[in-house]
């Protein structure tokens, strides 16, 4: 793999991703998304252009005069963004009518289809990716006891049916009772809200469906999150193996371990 383009949102994955293919000698071409992107990409980018997701035959166009064949969605980016019909050129327009519902992985499955028309391979987002990964097993030094396991087992089946809905891929429980489920408001608002309805002792599940496409999305859990846990008194967090990305682990586990919080992660057969 000689070069690949990057669409890069904000949040931290852009950057680690091209520190990482940087280290494999690929050659970065980046396309950063005007409203937000990750600060300091350029800097390691082969080229930077900057532009609007929804100005898709201008990017595909660019892509191409870099003879591009493979590219790579990295990072977040707002919604509402994606919505701004002033900014849409013909080519997004007739996509954005065609789509059958607004859903996040719908937009995003259908410009994944435009790049494939073209001949653009959108790369899975865990590639150069594989130090983040979490493992099966205990991920710190908390470990939890048979109650707990049982709640974390509890946490990560309704995660999961929850996921395969299409409705959100983090919930909280506690006593074997689901608190709060993810939505449009993301992970952060959904740990408060839970931690608003109740005081301790809850438990976090995140997971990805069972048809999870990681070409445009892939669950990510940061020292923000750790964080808002802790704030709320949350006692475990369970994750899925091999399908959530781990960010600042050495720090996460510092402060887990500090406050108490048990994390572990499993995969769908240890259920």
């Amino acid at each position: 793999m000689e070069k690949v383009g990057l669409i890069a949102g904000y949040g931290k994955l852009p950057l680690l991703w091209i520190k990482k293919a940087n280290k494999k000698d690929v050659r970065v071409h980046a396309f950063l998304i005007n409203e937000e992107y990750s600060a300091n990409i350029a800097g390691y980018a082969y080229t930077a252009d900057y532009l609007n997701l929804t100005q898709l035959d201008r990017l595909i166009k660019k892509m191409k005069n870099y003879n591009l064949d493979k590219i790579i969605m990295l990072g977040k980016v707002d919604k509402k963004h994606l919505f701004k019909k002033n900014n849409f050129d013909q080519r997004f327009n007739l996509l954005f009518l065609k789509l059958q519902d607004l859903e996040d992985h719908t937009i995003l499955a259908k410009i994944v289809e435009e790049f494939n028309k073209e001949n653009l391979e959108v790369l899975d987002q865990r590639i150069f990716m594989d130090d983040f990964l979490v493992n099966s097993g205990q991920i710190n030094n908390i470990e939890p006891d048979q109650q707990l396991k049982k709640e974390m087992q509890y946490a990560y089946q309704k995660a999961k049916e929850i996921a395969n809905l299409n409705i959100g891929q983090t919930i909280l429980t506690k006593d074997k009772a689901v608190v709060a489920v993810e939505a449009l408001e993301g992970t952060d608002l959904t740990i408060k809200r839970a931690g608003s309805l109740v005081k301790k002792g809850t438990v976090m599940a995140k997971v990805s469906k069972d048809r999870h496409d990681f070409r445009f999305d892939i669950p990510t859990i940061g020292l923000d999150t750790i964080r808002n846990l802790i704030f709320i008194n949350a006692k475990g967090l369970v994750l899925e193996s091999k399908k959530i990305l781990i960010i600042n682990q050495r720090e996460i586990i510092k402060l887990a371990d500090r406050a108490n919080l048990s994390i572990i992660s499993i995969s769908p057969e240890e259920v």
